[in-house]
């Protein structure tokens, strides 16, 4: 049997893919919001202004 495969579209370019997924994460704190004595975390407005892609891998207390 021949594998077919499914084809939904053109294929995206590495700027389309980081425009879509948000990129690389690159953020200068692992947390932000509340402080942690042990660890120096980022404001509420630093995550905010964050991607989807980053918001998803940094600790958030912020609400």
């Amino acid at each position: 049997m021949k594998k077919q495969i499914l084809n939904l579209g053109k294929a995206l370019n590495k700027a389309e893919q980081k425009s879509i997924n948000g990129g690389d994460c690159f953020t200068p704190y692992l947390c932000y919001g509340e402080a942690n004595p042990l660890v120096t975390c980022g404001t509420c407005e630093e995550y905010n202004q964050l991607s989807q892609y980053c918001k998803s891998r940094v600790i958030n207390s912020c609400f």
